[in-house]
């Protein structure tokens, strides 16, 4: 029988907060993030309330050199026929675009070793809201409280002892 691993044990969330991004862009809370012992990286990007004239003109996943950015590169592309195809955005209330990458798509060679999700809208003619969350897994062993070690009130995990 499989060896039972709890999500929490090896994957690790940074959200995106629901903004308005018309005009504008956004990414994940935490910016450019070490993708360092984890194998994969995904995130979800889900359109809240939306102006109809808008669209949701660029979504990627971003690789950099360092966690403040550096040179950053393209991990998946944005554009027409790109891995995001800008032809067909997605632009009302419930659309929304998920990404999926293992580690052997950052340029290792390179040393790109942090990833970002990145997020804009070029129009504004109302409000244009998103939210989403950058998810890397599969980190390389169990590691109990892995998004950052307890604290009474501040980071709480429950477990119904399964």
């Amino acid at each position: 029988m499989a060896e039972e691993q709890r999500l929490s044990e090896h994957a690790t969330f940074d959200f995106m907060e629901t903004a308005d991004i018309g005009g504008t862009n956004a990414q994940n809370a935490g910016g450019d993030i070490a993708m360092a012992n984890y194998r994969r990286v995904m995130a979800y990007v889900e359109i809240g309330t939306w102006n109809a004239t808008d669209n949701l003109d660029t979504a990627q996943l971003q690789q950099a050199l360092t966690s403040g950015g550096g040179t950053r590169v393209d991990l998946t592309t944005s554009a027409s026929g790109g891995n995001y195809d800008t032809d067909n955005p997605v632009d009302a209330d419930g659309d929304f675009v998920v990404f999926e990458a293992k580690g052997e798509d950052f340029t290792v060679n390179t040393l790109y070793a942090f990833v970002r999700l990145n997020v804009a809208a070029s129009t504004d003619n109302g409000t244009d809201n998103v939210t989403g969350v950058l998810i890397r897994y599969q980190f390389q062993r169990r590691v109990k409280e892995l998004q950052g070690a307890a604290v009474t009130g501040e980071k709480v995990y429950v477990d119904t002892n399964t």
